[in-house]
């Protein structure tokens, strides 16, 4: 007898993280079941989910902005800096995504992706206003890692990151948000990095191990977009 279920005996439903108390389920479960990646609370654009089979919590997902500049990625969707700085509101990170082992559920970590795909789109423009093109994420890979889920979702490996990484805040583009970081931006852009930037500074580098980079594409004419 097979150990896996059917989808039909299984009751997958996402729940958005809007409050303390699922946040606090969000980060606990990640903290316990992600192999190499703590939760991080960052202040930026975030939809995050928590994944339950009836009531047993079996997973989470959160996207959230892009990375600003990534070489492999920008050289693979071809876009020039300035497409790249306009249109980097319609690319969001899958920066997290955790399934609890053994589950018993076929093919779980691909359904799960194809789910969140369809959400992300409509919830991402009702809560930020933008239409999302493209998705994006990291893998750090090894012998057992090589980004299985996400090549069973058909996302697309287009390079690695160098493992050294360059942030600077995106004070042009908090100016354009109609928020409270947006309206600090806009008229005192120095205290706006203090209070939001990673490290608290305008650039911040950061040594890390290289990372597989994957790109799901989320309506085909996604170049045509871009080039507008």
């Amino acid at each position: 007898m097979s150990k896996f279920f059917e989808y039909k005996n299984t009751d997958i439903r996402f729940e958005e993280v809007d409050n303390a108390e699922k946040n606090k389920l969000f980060r606990d479960f990640i903290n316990k079941y992600h192999s190499y990646v703590k939760y991080k609370d960052v202040p930026q654009r975030r939809v995050n989910w928590l994944i339950w089979n009836g009531m047993d919590l079996i997973g989470c997902i959160g996207f959230s902005s892009c990375v600003l500049a990534v070489g492999d990625r920008d050289r693979w969707i071809g876009w020039t800096k300035e497409q790249r700085q306009t249109l980097s509101n319609s690319m969001a990170n899958n920066y997290r995504f955790c399934l609890k082992p053994d589950t018993g559920i076929k093919n779980l970590g691909s359904r799960v992706l194809k789910i969140a795909r369809n959400k992300l789109a409509k919830r991402w423009k009702e809560k930020y206003g933008d239409d999302l093109l493209l998705l994006e994420t990291y893998v750090l890979g090894n012998e057992n890692r090589r980004g299985a889920v996400y090549l069973a979702d058909n996302w697309i490996h287009v390079g690695n990151t160098t493992g050294v990484s360059i942030s600077k805040a995106p004070v042009l583009l908090w100016q354009k948000e109609k928020s409270e970081r947006g309206e600090l931006a806009r008229t005192n852009p120095k205290e706006a990095i203090k209070k939001y930037a990673v490290g608290n500074q305008h650039y911040a580098v950061k040594e890390s191990q290289p990372k597989m980079i994957f790109v799901k594409p989320l309506i085909k004419e996604w170049k045509e977009r871009i080039k507008r």
